[in-house]
């Protein structure tokens, strides 16, 4: 379909002004899962091309079952292009993506128009996508997957997702030969690349479905044989995942429940008002909503409790009601809805998941503005002021999303500015308290306790504290502060701490609060003794609800802390011990050891941990350190400088 001028050159003005409204946002740093996905993973810090190297950085990632590998690679790409870490680089990256995401979403709605109103005029179908892509590159929801870089995941699956159900689309409606390869090449290639971007890919074939179902039935009339076939194996398959997740092979899908502070019950309760809540923040966006952490809304524990559970899932089943009854005369309604409930079946039903997320609208908030659009088309058909109204709401609309999308962007331009705008809009998040406590004590005016940043990063500190009795940051916060400033450490603190280490949920990411305690201690940044140090690993070890591969983890972090800090050999090779024997097979903790049996002058045996470590598959870095070892093992005349490194 040929595509008229004016909607082509609104949709380069929208890219433009999309440039201009994100320019802020884009001098801002990394932040929150920006480190462990990022930062921390040895695979992204890639220096050549080689096999090697971008197979590790296909390896790199610790999200989600598949580790993500596309996503990976493209961070691996970015650290290399543009010669390290720079934050700009990445978040012009995420610009780009979401921007030929937009050009996918004008794709799409341009076909959808097109077949749907059959009656419109080609210009008015384009400009109608024009204004939901406008509309959809310019929500404020639409920002922390450009901000936030580890979104990225989130970004580039959609893009695949949306570019592979173009294909389906086309492929379809093309037929013969050519219509079959391209359904080979959206379902063959790009499916894939989309699903080990993010695991959201996995919700392909239902969009397709979807599409099958509503939006081919209501052109064709009736339901073809393709279709028919796709709906009874997409049927099976659906029972068979089910079958399977039910039986005791499928129970690694719900042991994150472990550590959560809600059960499935109440984590599918809650989601229903999160939907509408979600659903307000894309029709009535209000700046002080957004936010990047939503751990201030409340769980429901029944139906009445609150009470706006029961009327938030009456409400979600009035919306399927409504998208069953208008499904003849207005299919894209339909399929918009459609759309937004697939769109959210995997993060925002069953599995063990935070309970909210602006991000996961990425893809979902399409569906919205398509049914929004498709009645405003319906609208606009009835008369000429109608048709002016309809295009005064439009024009409204984009002035105010574009304003509180550049005033997002401008928050998140600067670290310390962000965590305090987050904090104040949500003075009941835990996590938002934090960051806002951790960005004021990176100024340099928190050294002097008289000062307003040391009072207001721990106000912020204890708040976080007292907001989630099973947050450990906030206590860990405390301490680096009052060191910092020159200050002891408060005893209860330390209580505090430990209690909440031993006895509430334990996740991946408290561990990182070991992992902190450790880098801290070592560097001479946290002034703990090594007793209070000692009990802190002691309490996380004892939690039941600790994975014994994080338990592996910290002892090898605590073995870090006896060589580096307390000067303690024996006490290192007994940690590293006992990590052993969780996991014997682990590298890292091989290399540790033979490290420490070299310094202790047992050359043999560190030379037989150096031959088990080479039959496993290793990291770059690794790799580097296994070489470092057998150089040193090797040359009696490196022994000096070896012993210095």
């Amino acid at each position: 379909m040929r595509i008229p001028f004016l909607p082509a050159l609104i949709v380069l003005l929208v890219s433009a002004l999309l440039a201009a409204l994100y320019g802020p946002g884009l001098q801002g740093g990394f932040f929150f899962d920006d480190e462990p996905s990022i930062l921390y993973a040895e695979g992204v810090r890639l220096e050549s091309l080689s096999a090697d190297s971008l197979r590790e950085a296909l390896v790199s990632g610790r999200s989600g079952p598949t580790g993500r590998p596309v996503a990976q690679l493209s961070f691996a790409l970015n650290h290399y292009f543009s010669g390290g870490f720079d934050p700009f680089a990445f978040k012009a990256a995420n610009l780009v993506v979401h921007a030929v995401s937009g050009l996918l979403v004008f794709c799409l709605g341009l076909r959808l128009f097109a077949t749907a109103f059959q009656g419109l005029h080609a210009r008015r179908a384009a400009m109608m996508a024009g204004l939901l892509t406008a509309l959809w590159l310019l929500h404020p929801i639409q920002l922390t997957p450009v901000l936030h870089i580890v979104q990225r995941m989130t970004s580039l699956s959609a893009l695949f997702l949306l570019g592979g159900l173009l294909l389906h689309i086309t492929g379809r409606e093309r037929g013969g030969r050519a219509g079959w390869a391209r359904l080979a090449l959206a379902w063959g290639v790009i499916w894939p690349l989309s699903f080990l971007s993010k695991e959201n890919g996995a919700l392909f074939p239902l969009f397709a479905l979807a599409w099958e179902l509503i939006a081919r039935r209501a052109e064709q009339g009736r339901l073809d044989r393709f279709a028919r076939v796709f709906a009874v194996l997409a049927g099976l398959t659906f029972a068979g995942i089910a079958a399977y997740l039910l039986t005791p092979a499928g129970r690694w899908l719900w042991v994150g429940y472990d550590y959560r502070a809600f059960s499935l019950m109440e984590r599918l309760l809650t989601e229903g008002r999160v939907l509408w809540f979600y659903l307000s923040l894309i029709l009535l966006p209000r700046l002080g909503a957004f936010g990047l952490y939503h751990d201030d809304i409340a769980v429901s524990t029944g139906l009445l409790d609150p009470w706006t559970t029961l009327m938030a899932w009456a409400g979600l089943a009035a919306l399927v009601w409504l998208a069953w009854r208008v499904r003849d005369r207005m299919p894209l309604v339909t399929f918009g809805i459609a759309w937004f409930f697939v769109g959210h079946l995997l993060e925002s039903t069953v599995l063990p998941l935070e309970i909210a997320h602006e991000h996961r609208n990425y893809l979902p908030l399409f569906g919205v503005l398509l049914a929004v659009t498709a009645g405003l088309a319906r609208l606009t058909e009835q008369s000429r002021p109608a048709r002016m109204a309809g295009l005064a709401m439009a024009g409204v609309a984009l002035v105010y999303l574009s304003s509180v999308t550049g005033l997002r962007a401008y928050e998140f331009g600067d670290e310390l500015r962000r965590t305090q705008a987050e904090a104040r809009h949500h003075p009941a998040s835990a996590r938002a308290h934090y960051d806002a406590g951790r960005a004021l004590t990176a100024r340099e005016a928190a050294v002097m306790q008289d000062e307003p940043s040391f009072s207001q990063a721990r106000f912020h500190f204890e708040r976080a504290g007292e907001l989630d009795p099973a947050f450990k940051f906030g206590w860990l916060g405390l301490m680096y502060l009052n060191c910092r400033a020159g200050l002891q450490v408060e005893q209860r603190w330390v209580e505090e701490l430990a209690q909440r280490l031993r006895h509430t949920p334990f996740g991946p990411g408290d561990a990182t609060a070991l992992f902190m305690l450790k880098e801290l201690s070592v560097s001479g940044g946290l002034c703990l003794g090594r007793a209070e140090v000692e009990r802190l690993f002691l309490a996380a070890q004892s939690n039941p609800s600790t994975a014994s591969h994080l338990q592996a983890d910290m002892l090898s972090w605590l073995a870090d802390y006896y060589v580096l800090r307390a000067r303690d050999l024996p006490a290192a090779r007994e940690a590293l011990a006992r990590a052993r024997t969780i996991a014997p097979y682990n590298p890292g903790i091989l290399l540790q050891l033979a490290q420490l049996a070299y310094l202790e002058g047992r050359r043999d045996e560190a030379g037989r941990l150096l031959d088990v470590v080479q039959m496993l598959p290793l990291k770059q870095v690794e790799r580097a350190l296994l070489s470092e070892l057998r150089y040193c093992l090797g040359a009696q005349a490196a022994d000096r400088a070896c012993a210095g490194r």
